[in-house]
């Protein structure tokens, strides 16, 4: 192993010395184009026709030398076996997270889901709740943290991340390790306010990768330039077939042009990942990705936008039917018989499949009457769940709402205009929470803005999330359900209430210690514990004032 270890490292100093020595003869002005005849071309260089003429980049000797030399030495390492790990044996599953255990004694437990433990004991180790209750036995090993008159709650969790904890704009998953950063100093400024996770979203599009700038070049993919720096004369150079283009836009025109019908606007979908705030650790940082089938305004409107999200539905169902035929064959297949081709896939992506069969939901926003009901109406013919950003005139959709179990996700301080003359059928209304809580319709809170933002005017940045869920109170949502809005609410929607979003034994350990009610906009979080280590304490991270609890 360290033989072939060893030889790779040589191949790669060949590869670099090689492209040193070709870089120097480059500035050094050896590197001259010369014609030759065409026959005595083979062996010095590479060779391009341009307009009848032969024109070479003659290559010194010690370049050709270097790079013949690199080359065998690449084949005769290539064929030099690498003896293969030997199977590890035994085999364990990865084990859980470590953190130290810790008790948190004398605080009012508000689990969320079953009500409040007064005077309760929290037990913390390796990432998990263990032990919740009154009067709990604490083993030796554990660290003791007195809470007398304290609050201890779930951390709390926003639906729109932005800028935080995610360096860059990753495209997808395969992407967001690299781009994870947990030492964003954003996060211990969302801890101070309580969110210990969130679902960032990322940037549209395709598995990018490196984007190239303008003054980037490589060498051999450049033909065209390399050739115009080393030919004299620019006239000799042939870049092809000419085009006529257009001379109002610049775009290459055609003599006739085709007339067809205008194409519907492409269905585009946005990647989202959650993430937990995990300052300083970056192992068990990302929780989950691919939580919504994300949908841009505007891409369902219409009725032949609306006709082609139909069709893509169907073509999922008949897909996943097809492939559960295939299925139940090989589990029928008889020795000799010939194996089933499986059914292609074509362009029907994994998210798709996932809506389909009801294991994730369809995110897109929808804020005047006439958006929220066509999108419930397309929910509850095609058959999937569905999750509305924005609903600033939900009120007017009560009914709706409730009968398509539709959850949604709303900002109480939004405020919309209603129309001259359409007061009673138009624009937002300050008391939807408590409308949407009368009906049993689960909401979720997010605040104006899904980033850290420290200039501007004040409370309207990620940091106003539990200001969002006082104003919810305002709008007469319970105080009990203006917590849920904040915790197991979004973690229902991301599907990952096994997890998250109330204090329970077997969840993971995001927990605060506040120093009073979780919505009194006197409280300060004291400390935060994501996946059971402490990554935020108030008196340590100079992010937010420390001030004596006023009476």
């Amino acid at each position: 192993m360290k033989t072939a270890n060893l030889f790779g490292q040589l191949r790669v100093c060949l590869a670099n010395l090689v492209r040193a020595c070709f870089l120097a003869h480059l500035a050094n002005g050896k590197l001259t184009p010369a014609p030759v005849p065409l026959r005595t071309a083979s062996v010095e260089g590479r060779t391009r026709r341009n307009r009848g003429r032969s024109v070479v980049t003659r290559i010194p000797n010690s370049v050709l030398v270097l790079g013949c030399f690199s080359l065998l030495c690449s084949s005769v390492f290539a064929q030099t076996p690498t003896p293969s790990p030997e199977p590890a044996k035994n085999e364990t599953k990865p084990a859980a997270l470590k953190s130290p255990p810790i008790a948190i004694r004398g605080a009012d437990a508000h689990t969320v889901t079953q009500g409040v433990v007064r005077n309760a004991t929290i037990l913390l180790r390796d990432g998990k709740i263990v032990g919740i209750g009154q009067g709990l036995e604490i083993p030796a090993e554990y660290q003791i943290i007195e809470a007398p008159g304290k609050v201890v709650t779930p951390g709390f969790i926003t639906l729109n991340l932005s800028n935080t904890g995610i360096t860059g704009t990753p495209s997808g998953a395969s992407q967001l390790a690299d781009a994870m950063n947990p030492f964003d100093n954003s996060m211990r400024f969302a801890l101070g306010v309580g969110i210990t996770a969130g679902c960032a979203q990322l940037s549209p599009g395709g598995p990018g990768g490196r984007r190239r700038r303008a003054e980037d070049r490589f060498l051999g993919l450049e033909a065209d330039e390399v050739l115009a720096a080393l030919t004299e004369d620019q006239a000799d150079i042939d870049y092809g077939r000419p085009v006529s283009l257009c001379p109002c836009c610049g775009l290459p025109a055609l003599i006739f042009e085709p007339i067809e019908e205008t194409p519907p606007t492409p269905i585009t979908t946005r990647n989202h990942a959650v993430i937990k705030l995990s300052y300083g650790h970056l192992d068990g940082m990302l929780v989950k990705p691919d939580v919504f089938y994300d949908v841009v305004p505007g891409s369902l409107s219409g009725a032949l936008n609306q006709h082609n999200w139909r069709r893509q539905i169907t073509e999922a169902r008949e897909y996943l039917a097809k492939l559960a035929e295939h299925e139940k064959a090989l589990q029928n297949l008889k020795e000799g018989q010939e194996r089933p081709r499986a059914p292609a896939k074509g362009q029907i992506t994994d998210q798709m499949l996932a809506l389909v069969k009801g294991e994730i939901r369809l995110r897109t926003r929808a804020e005047s009457v006439g958006e929220i009901r066509s999108m419930v109406a397309l929910a509850q013919e095609l058959d999937y769940k569905l999750c509305l950003d924005g609903v600033t005139e939900g009120w007017l959709t009560i009914p709706e709402l409730a009968e398509s179990g539709a959850g949604v996700v709303i900002t109480p301080r939004n405020r919309r205009d209603a129309r001259r003359g359409e007061e009673d059928r138009s624009g937002s209304f300050v008391e939807l929470p408590n409308l949407l809580e009368a009906r049993g319709i689960p909401f979720a809170i997010t605040p104006l803005s899904a980033s850290v933002s420290l200039d501007g005017l004040a409370g309207r940045d990620l940091t106003s999330l539990a200001l969002e869920a006082m104003f919810a109170v305002r709008g007469g949502a319970s105080q009990s359900k203006a917590l849920e809005a904040l915790t197991i609410v979004p973690a229902r929607m991301l599907g990952l209430a096994d997890r998250l979003g109330s204090l329970e034994v077997g969840k993971d350990a995001d927990v605060l210690l506040l120093d009073g009610p979780p919505l009194d906009y006197r409280t300060y979080v004291e400390l935060a514990f994501v996946n059971g280590r402490q990554v935020y304490n108030r008196t340590e991270a100079p992010v937010w004032p420390v001030f004596p609890r006023p009476n």
